[in-house]
């Protein structure tokens, strides 16, 4: 059995309730838009690596969509708040018999499937590693053993979350990758015109 697992957090796309700090600059449609661009984007990046993997939607599960021929299952996040959403899904994993669990959202335009294969590879000398997002959180955590710590006592989505789950890891071995910017906000797009173009055709 390939002992690496893959979870992927995806919202529902649905218009009104996705990328709602970006909406505010180019409307809920446009913001849906863009969302859809980052899901096909993800799921081409994840199609390349040969590892098991889940695809977590936030309320429902979706058929016909662009990640049916790149998992392997798709499933519905379980918990009230992202830790608790993460936390269950790791423990599912590694109550499976999987080693090395990833995780990664669908808020970024330059993850690479390199990252990815470089994110399992470190976890084969370390406890955890970690993406490091410009805003302060991460945008993609690995383990190699559970540690529920990591899930609790974080205030989501703000700025503080990478410096306190660093503070979970200071008995541990953990690897950093580069850091990268989920697109968020309008000021995000601007950095990747590709993504901006696509707004325009």
């Amino acid at each position: 059995m390939n002992k690496r697992l893959l979870l992927v957090f995806t919202k529902n796309p649905q218009l009104g309730k996705v990328k709602t700090r970006l909406a505010k600059s180019i409307g809920d449609e446009k913001a849906l838009f863009i969302f859809q661009k980052l899901i096909e984007k993800t799921a081409q990046t994840i199609g390349a690596i040969s590892v098991h993997k889940s695809l977590y939607y936030s309320e429902f599960i979706e058929n016909g969509d662009p990640w049916d021929a790149q998992v392997s299952e798709k499933k519905i996040q379980n918990g009230d708040t992202l830790g608790e959403r993460m936390s269950t899904a790791f423990e599912d994993g590694f109550e499976k018999g999987f080693e090395q669990i990833v995780i990664i959202g669908t808020d970024l335009w330059d993850l690479e499937s390199s990252d990815i294969e470089q994110a399992f590879k470190a976890l084969e000398t370390n406890t955890a590693v970690i993406g490091p997002a410009t805003d302060g959180g991460y945008y993609l955590l690995g383990l190699s053993q559970l540690m529920p710590e990591v899930f609790k006592n974080k205030h989501w989505g703000t700025a503080s979350v990478l410096n306190d789950t660093m503070n979970d890891f200071k008995e541990r071995e953990v690897a950093l990758l580069k850091p990268k910017n989920d697109v968020d906000y309008y000021e995000d797009l601007r950095t990747f015109p590709e993504l901006l173009n696509l707004l325009d055709q």
